[in-house]
């Protein structure tokens, strides 16, 4: 990364921690301004010790499950910005795509109430290739 200046990395969080570890504990960290994370939840310690030892300008949560073709909502940190919970937050709508919060019987949360994340628009896959039922099962009408 130093050898080919690297401005911008994305990374498994895993990884991520990984590094910062490592520039942590040998110092020199990579000249890297963005770095994106995803696949896996960041804890609030993890996400603090990229900041102290990789110095970034910002980090990025891409937050989606594969059946939304990656990335739905997107978390932009700057320096300074408090994660606020166990782990980092997953962002904000990313396109034309919505989200739904829904209860058991798929009715509407109130924003602060736990629910199931629903999501809809462009870029969800329209069912499981030859798996009828656990289409139905996971695929709702919108």
């Amino acid at each position: 990364m130093h050898r080919h200046n690297v401005t911008m990395a994305v990374f498994p969080p895993v990884y991520l921690q990984q590094l910062a570890e490592h520039a942590e504990r040998d110092g020199n960290p990579p000249k890297v301004r963005v770095y994106c994370f995803g696949g896996d939840a960041v804890a609030q310690a993890s996400y603090d010790l990229a900041w102290r030892a990789l110095k970034p300008t910002y980090l990025f949560n891409g937050y989606g499950p594969t059946e939304t073709v990656v990335t739905p909502l997107l978390w932009k940190a700057r320096q300074g910005d408090p994660c606020g919970a166990v782990y980092a937050p997953i962002g904000t709508l990313l396109g034309n795509r919505s989200g739904y919060v829904l209860d058991a019987q798929l009715n509407l949360q109130p924003i602060g109430v736990a629910g199931e994340l629903y999501l809809g628009g462009e870029g969800v896959a329209r069912g499981y290739l030859e798996r009828p039922a656990l289409t139905a099962e996971r695929f709702v009408p919108d």
